[in-house]
Order: C-alpha cells, then sequence, then structure tokens
C-alpha cells in the first residue's frame, strides 16, 4: 500500500497548491569745453575780466551737446531688461474623455468576474473569499480606479470535482454579465474564457503553452511557463556546481513531458545526460513498482550516471525506492521540492542516507514570506483584516480556514490587471490592453521579487526558483546560502 499512499499525498498536494561699465561717460572737464585761446588785442577795462568768461561759460553749455556723448539708447531699455518676462503658462495636458469603448466597459466602470473555487467540498475553509476580493478592489476604486473608472466585481462560485461548474462559471461571467476580463484561481476551462469568448483572464493558477497558443484574448499566468522555468532551473544547479559528472533524468509517472524539458535544456547547456527513464503506473503492486526502480538505478549505475535528476512529484520518493538497498549512491536533484519530508521517506520504509549530498529545487511560499515581513505581502493581508475582521492565519491550527492563498491571489490578479489596464489607456479594449501587454511591462505583484509581460511572454514571473540542500543535522532541505 506504500506507493497508493504516496500516490494520495501526490494528488493532495497539486490541489492544495500568483530629474561692467556703467550706463553712461563720465562727464567732460571744463578746460576740455574751453576752445584753445588766440592772442587778442587788450580788452576794454570795462571788459569783464577773462576769468569771469560767461561767454565761455554758455559756449560751455552750448558745447555741450556737441562734446558730451549722448546717453545710450540702451539705457532706458536696460530697465526693461532688468524685468524678468513673464513665463510661459505650461499647457493643460488634455483631459482624459472616457467612452463606453468595449463590452463590460463604460465611461465609469469596467465589470469583471471573479472565480472563487469552493474547497469546502474536501473539507476545507477559505474563509470569506468575495470579502477579499473586494477588499482589493476598494482599495483600486478608492484610489482612482482605472484612469477614472471603478472595477465592478461580479463573483462566480465553482466546486474542483469536475469541469461542468467551470463551464457553468465561464458563461454566467462571459456571456450572461458580459464582463470585461475575469480571473482567479480556476482548474479548467480557461480556453472557454479566452478562446470561446474572447475574454481576458488572469489566473491564479496558471496558464499551460497550449492555453496560450489557443487564446483569442490575452491570458496571463503567475509564474514561468515550463520550458522557460525549466531552463532558468538548469542554469541555476549548473553555476552551483551541483550537475558535475554524467546526468541520469528519471520522471515520475505520466510526466515524460516535464522530463524532456529537462533532458532538452540540459543537453543544450552541454550537461552529459547519459540515461532516461520514466516510471510506470503498477497500480498498488509495491513490490513491482519497487522492482522498476531497481532496474532503474541498475541502467543508471551501468550508464556511469554521478547524478540522477528526478522530475515530478514523487520522483524523488521512487529514487530512493531504487537504491536504497543497494551501494550505489549517485547525487539526487528533485525538480520539485513537494514530498521531500525525510520522517515521510522513515515512516515507508526507507533510509534517508540516500539523501545525503542531495538538493531539491523549491520556491518561498506565501507562509515563508509572510513570516519574513514581506511588505506587499504584509500589506494585502493587513487590508483584507481591517476590511474584514477576519484573522489570516500562516499557520492554521485545528478548525482555522486556510485563508493566506486566497488572500494572496486576489491581490495579484488585481494588481496585475489594474497595470495592464492603465497602460492600454482611456480607450480600453482587448486589443488596447494586449498591445499594453506586448509592448513591455515591468510589474509590481505581491510576492513577486521580480515579473514582467511583453510580447510572447504572458506568464510573468522571472524569479529564479531557490536551490534546497539535505542537512542531515537539521533532517531537513534547507535552503543554499
Amino acid at each position: 500500500m506504500r506507493l497508493r499512499f504516496i500516490g494520495i499525498i501526490t494528488a493532495l498536494l497539486v490541489l492544495a497548491s500568483a530629474c561692467g561699465g556703467g550706463d553712461s561717460e563720465p562727464e567732460p572737464s571744463s578746460s576740455a569745453q574751453q576752445p584753445e585761446a588766440e592772442p587778442a588785442e587788450a580788452a576794454p577795462e570795462d571788459s569783464p575780466s577773462a576769468t569771469d568768461a560767461p561767454e565761455a561759460a554758455d559756449e560751455s553749455e552750448g558745447a555741450a551737446p556737441e562734446t558730451t556723448a549722448p546717453e545710450p539708447e540702451t539705457s532706458e531699455p536696460a530697465e526693461e531688461q532688468a524685468e524678468t518676462p513673464e513665463a510661459e503658462e505650461p499647457a493643460e495636458p488634455e483631459p482624459i474623455v472616457l467612452t463606453d469603448s468595449f463590452r463590460g466597459v463604460t465611461s465609469e466602470a469596467i465589470k469583471i468576474g471573479i472565480v472563487i473555487i469552493d474547497l469546502s467540498v474536501i473539507g476545507r475553509d477559505n474563509g470569506d473569499v468575495e470579502a477579499k476580493w473586494q477588499a482589493v478592489i476598494d482599495d483600486v476604486n478608492a484610489n482612482g480606479g482605472v484612469l477614472g473608472r471603478r472595477l465592478e466585481p461580479v463573483m462566480a462560485h465553482y466546486s474542483p470535482l469536475g469541469d461542468v461548474e467551470t463551464e457553468a462559471a465561464c458563461v454566467q461571467l462571459t456571456q450572461d454579465e458580459q464582463v470585461f476580463a475575469a480571473m482567479g484561481p480556476l482548474l479548467t476551462n480557461l480556453t472557454c474564457f479566452t478562446d470561446v469568448n474572447e475574454t481576458i483572464f488572469i489566473n491564479a493558477f496558471g496558464v499551460s503553452q497550449e492555453e496560450f497558443d489557443r487564446s483569442k484574448a490575452v491570458a496571463v499566468g503567475p509564474g514561468a511557463l515550463p520550458a522557460r522555468n525549466t531552463a532558468i532551473s538548469v542554469q541555476l544547479l549548473i553555476d552551483a556546481g551541483v550537475l558535475d559528472g554524467p546526468v541520469a533524468v528519471h520522471a515520475a509517472a505520466d510526466t515524460e513531458g516535464e522530463r524532456n524539458l529537462y533532458v532538452d535544456a540540459l543537453v543544450a547547456a552541454g550537461v552529459d545526460v547519459v540515461s532516461e527513464t520514466a516510471s510506470t503506473d503498477v497500480g498498488d503492486d509495491v513490490a513491482a513498482a519497487e522492482a522498476e526502480m531497481q532496474a532503474f538505478a541498475q541502467r543508471w549505475q551501468a550508464d556511469g550516471a554521478e547524478v540522477v535528476v528526478s522530475v515530478g512529484v514523487g520522483a524523488g520518493l521512487s529514487v530512493v525506492s531504487g537504491i536504497f538497498r543497494s551501494p550505489y549512491r549517485p547525487r539526487l536533484v528533485v525538480t520539485n521540492s513537494s514530498a521531500l519530508d525525510p520522517e515521510l521517506y522513515r515512516d515507508l520504509g526507507y533510509t534517508t542516507d540516500a539523501l545525503e549530498g542531495a538538493y531539491a529545487l523549491g520556491s518561498i511560499g506565501f507562509e515563508d514570506l509572510a513570516r519574513a515581513g514581506d511588505p506587499g505581502v504584509l500589506s494585502c493581508i493587513e487590508r483584507f483584516e481591517e476590511a474584514s475582521g477576519e484573522v489570516v492565519n500562516i499557520d492554521p491550527e485545528g478548525d482555522e480556514p486556510v485563508n493566506l492563498n486566497t488572500t494572496i491571489w486576489a491581490c495579484q490578479a488585481v494588481e496585475i490587471f489594474t497595470q495592464i489596464a492603465t497602460a492600454a489607456g482611456p480607450d480600453l479594449t482587448n486589443d488596447s490592453f494586449r498591445a499594453a501587454a506586448e509592448a513591455g511591462l515591468s510589474l509590481e505583484v505581491t510576492a513577486n521579487s521580480s515579473a514582467s509581460i511583453e510580447a510572447g511572454k504572458f506568464d510573468i514571473g522571472d524569479s529564479a526558483p531557490i536551490l534546497l540542500a539535505y542537512d542531515a543535522a537539521a533532517d531537513d532541505f534547507l535552503p543554499v546560502d
């Protein structure tokens, strides 16, 4: 029953798991004004003394116009120049004209659809999910909305136990409510929105390459697409020196596609891949499953593999089941850190000595960011708590709501939509929204250290995974400094 138990755990993990001179010349002297005296007859006694020389004085006054430099013509204008000319008033920007530009978009509002997954059917309480979305939307509207348009949400709930309810939510929001865009955690039927009904969708659960290719309207996913994420991950492992030596790549059952991405990325990076294997679905036959893995281990050893890269949820545990009885000890690299619990290994009857020197790729979860005091995460949580009175539980216990993920998803999706819609301008349509996204934007998104969108890249996540290494003393996988 051991592997069946592993399968159940794996399924639950997947389901549970976003800038100098003056102006005038000096007066001439009086001697300069008198002409040079010529010899003259003696003047009569009653003649005025030469020193009185009133005529000379008169001549001097009369000569002034000839001998005194005229005031410069710039004298009076100089006073005018001293006055600072009035600066021209900057032209007022033309007012933004908002119109009823598209389905779900009026001059005053943008109607958006919110899909909410109801996990109560599996006994999980996510708290008041509608209030989480409303808190973020109210904050956007209080700060001017999108270029003056307020966001008007329409909520649609669905069960995760089938495709019928997701399709019903799609029809309700796109055809009945005629929303401009929709967002939320959607498990299936994404292309009902983006292809069939040509409605923008921001999916908290991610978007596949096929879904991107089929979407007529913009589809946005929070993380990197598998091929891009795989290339980023392989480069991280190479830079850390983890992939020194020949490599075998092993995939969990039904994950050969993911394995092929790793093989392609490894080969492209110059890594020597000497073996490729994949588990088969053996049902509840524990003996057959272990025998298969032991055969794979013999093959890896024969091919000279010094590193085994395990791909897919549960693949790491499968590798351990194949080598734990043999002396063969390759370095184990797990690409998905889910189920990497050493205690679980022991509970299933395996030893953890095969984990010595093992590495794993992981990510910093919302819980880790909240505990570390990430400003964006804390702001998202506090805004909701103040608006609702509900406490967001970082480490829920007992019957406490598991409500952190649903809180962060609401912040992420509304932030992404608001930034792209703002960049699209006042004439908001499917086309202008796509043009804004394809033009390239750096995005500020809660719980993302780096995010962007551009033509051909609508998977916004740019952050590399974190590298974990097994620490025997801590009996756990810990981040590598």
